[in-house]
C-alpha cells in the first residue's frame, strides 16, 4: 500500500519511484506538510554529501534514489520525535526546485581501493571541499553518502557521519508505525544509525521494558535490516539530544549552537538503591549558566576484558528538569527499575557498570557532571551497596589569582583549565606522553599570595576511566626554588583515582604548590595524565 504525501510549504513534490520497472514514475510520494520546520528557509539544513571516487560514476537515477531515501528517514525520524513529544520535529533538508533533497556531489581525487585503506582521506576531502566552497555548508552536520564500495566507512565522527549502500532502492515492507509506511533498502538501518551519530546520538540501549522495540543507536540498525522496522525505535534520551541538534531547529530563535560551555555543576545530590521498590532513586539539584531541556542518568556495562565499551549497552533513563528559586540553580529525580537495567544485552558483563549523569541544555550540548563505577549481582540482577552516592562536592577556593603550569600539554587543553571551576573541561598531558623517556608529569600553581594550606583536592574526570593518577607526590615551597614534600601517596583503583583529597595532616604556610605523577591508570602504552580541576583545603 502506498501512503501518499504533500508537501505544503511553497514546494510541490514530483512523485518518485522505489519499484524495479519505474525510477521517476511508480513512485511512493513523502508526505512533509505535518513536519515541523521543515525545508523552509528559517531551519538549519543537514549537509547531504554524495562522494564518488575516481573510478566510481552513478547517473542521475541513483542519485534521485538517494534523495528518497533522505526524505524517508527525514520523515522517520519526525515520527519518532512526535512519539516521544515533540511534535513531528526533524531534521531540515535543502530541496530543490524538482522536489528533490540537495545533493552535494564532490569528486574524489582517488580510486576506491585507495579510500578503503585509509577512509579518513575521504573525511579530509571533504572538510576542505567546504572550506573553499563556505557557502555550500547550511549547518554544521555532514552526512556523507556514497555507492557501496567507494571505499566510505559506516561511521559517526564528530558532527560528520558516513554510509553507503548498493543501490539505495527503498521498498515497501507493508508494516507500519503510528501510521507511518515503513521502508526497507540495502543497509537502510546502517544509514539511519549513522546519521544519528552525525546529528549528535551516541550509542544507547534500550530499557528491558521497551523490549521487544530496539534502540536504533544500541544494535538498532542491524535489528531493523533483519526484517524488524517496526520494532526499531528512538530513546527518550536520543530524542531528547536530536530536540536540541542544530538540524533541528530554526536559524533565528536567537540559540548560538555549541557555542557557550554551561559550566554544569553539581549542587547535591543522593542516588540509593530502594529495595522495597526495586529501583536506583536519584534526585539532586545543579548549576548551568545555559537553560537546561533535559537530564538523562545512563548505566553502561564493562565487557570482560575490562576495558571500555562503545556504549552499546549504555540503558537511559530521561527527565526534565525544574527551575529551583535559585538563580541558574534546577532539581531533577528519576526512578530507575533494576528490571530496566537488565535488559538482556549483554546482562553477564553487567557485574560492573559506570553510572552517568548527562545535562542536555538548549544551546545543543552535553554535559556530564557525575560519573562513578558501581557493582552489581548479576545472579540476582540488582546493584550492591556501592551503587548509593550522596553529595560531598567539593566547594572551590577562589582561584583567581592563581597561575599554573605544566610540563605538557595537548591542544586547546591548556593547564588553565584545571582551575576554571569547570568540571566539564580538563588538562591533558602531551600525547603520547611516556614517562620514561619524557620525565614525571609536573603541573606547578603560583597562589600569587600566602596561603595556609591543609591539603589538596583532585579531580580527573576526562571522559572515561584512563589517564588517571596512579601516585602522586605532593610538594610546597614558600618562594618556589625550595621544595618541601609533603605526601607521596598510591592510589589503589581508577575509580578512586576520579577524586582526591589529601590531607597534609598539618596546615602549611605556603604561596607554591608543585604536584607530580610518577605513574597513571592507563588502558594503552602511553601514560597520558589528566586534570579536570585542582584545589587546595584550607
Amino acid at each position: 500500500m502506498k501512503t501518499k504525501l504533500y508537501l505544503s510549504i511553497f514546494l510541490i513534490f514530483g512523485l518518485f519511484s522505489c519499484s524495479k520497472e519505474k525510477i521517476t514514475e511508480d513512485l511512493s510520494v513523502i508526505k512533509l506538510n505535518s513536519v515541523k520546520n521543515i525545508n523552509t528557509q528559517n531551519q538549519h539544513t543537514l549537509n547531504v554529501v554524495f562522494f564518488e571516487p575516481t573510478d566510481v560514476s552513478v547517473n542521475q537515477a541513483f542519485l534521485d534514489r538517494v534523495s528518497n531515501v533522505m526524505l524517508y528517514i527525514q520523515e522517520w525520524y519526525a515520527v519518532q520525535m512526535d512519539a516521544q513529544g515533540y511534535g513531528k520535529k526533524t531534521f531540515g533538508l535543502n530541496i530543490n526546485s524538482n522536489g528533490k533533497v540537495k545533493l552535494i556531489k564532490i569528486k574524489g581525487k582517488k580510486t576506491s581501493s585507495e579510500y578503503s585503506k585509509n577512509r579518513l582521506q575521504i573525511k579530509g576531502e571533504v572538510n576542505n571541499y567546504f572550506r573553499q566552497n563556505p557557502s555550500e555548508k547550511d549547518s554544521q552536520h555532514i552526512f556523507v553518502l556514497g555507492k557501496e564500495g567507494s571505499g566510505l566507512p559506516f561511521v559517526g565522527v564528530g558532527k560528520m557521519a558516513f554510509a553507503s549502500s548498493k543501490n539505495f532502492k527503498l521498498e515497501p515492507t507493508g508494516k507500519y508505525f503510528n501510521g507511518f509506511e515503513l521502508k526497507k533498502c540495502d543497509k537502510l538501518g546502517g544509514i539511519m544509525h549513522e546519521l544519528g551519530h552525525g546529528l549528535n546520538l551516541p550509542h544507547m540501549a534500550h530499557r528491558k521494558s521497551d523490549l521487544p522495540n530496539i534502540s536504533l543507536m544500541s544494535f538498532g540498525n542491524r535489528h531493523y535490516q533483519r526484517g524488524n522496522e517496526d520494532e526499531t525505535f528512538l530513546l527518550p534520551s536520543s530524542c531528547a539530544l536530536l530536540n536540541v541538534s542544530q538540524t533541528f531547529n530554526s536559524r533565528n530563535n536567537g540559540i548560538n549552537y555549541y557555542g557557550n560551555n554551561p559550566g554544569v555543576n553539581m549542587v547535591t545530590y543522593e542516588i540509593k538503591k530502594e529495595n522495597n521498590q526495586n529501583a536506583i532513586i536519584a534526585e539532586g539539584k545543579f548549576t548551568s549558566s545555559v537553560r537546561p531541556t533535559h537530564i538523562y542518568i545512563g548505566h553502561n556495562g564493562y565487557p570482560k576484558n575490562g576495558n571500555g565499551n562503545p556504549r552499546y549497552d549504555e540503558v537511559t533513563f530521561t527527565t526534565t528538569p525544574g527551575a529551583t528559586r535559585n538563580v541558574n540553580e534546577y532539581s531533577f529525580r528519576l526512578v530507575m527499575p533494576y528490571s530496566d537495567i537488565f535488559n538482556g544485552y549483554q546482562d553477564n558483563n553487567k557485574n560492573k557498570m559506570a553510572l552517568s549523569v548527562y545535562v542536555v541544555t538548549e544551546n545543543g550540548r552535553k554535559s556530564t557532571p557525575l560519573q562513578y563505577d558501581y557493582t552489581t549481582d548479576v545472579s540476582k540482577q540488582t546493584p550492591n551497596d556501592d551503587v548509593n552516592k550522596s553529595d560531598n562536592v567539593f566547594s572551590h577556593t577562589n582561584r583567581s589569582a592563581w597561575t599554573i603550569t605544566a610540563n605538557s600539554k595537548s591542544g586547546n587543553n591548556i593547564a588553565s583549565r584545571m582551575i576554571d571551576g569547570d568540571k566539564t573541561t580538563f588538562w591533558h598531558s602531551m600525547w603520547p606522553y611516556i614517562i620514561s623517556s619524557k620525565g614525571n608529569h609536573v603541573i606547578t600553581a603560583n597562589f600569587n599570595e600566602w596561603k595556609y594550606i591543609n591539603g589538596i583536592y583532585l579531580l580527573s574526570d576526562k571522559k572515561g576511566r584512563y589517564f588517571r593518577p596512579k601516585s602522586v607526590k605532593v610538594e610546597t615551597s614558600y618562594y618556589g626554588d625550595n621544595w618541601t614534600v609533603m605526601k607521596h601517596i598510591h592510589i589503589a583503583s581508577e575509580n578512586e583515582a576520579r577524586e582526591i583529597k589529601i590531607n597534609f595532616g598539618q596546615s602549611i604556610w605556603a604561596q607554591h604548590l608543585r604536584i607530580i605523577v610518577d605513574e597513571v591508570y592507563s588502558s594503552t602504552s602511553a601514560e597520558n595524565l589528566s586534570f579536570s580541576e585542582i584545589d587546595i583545603t584550607e
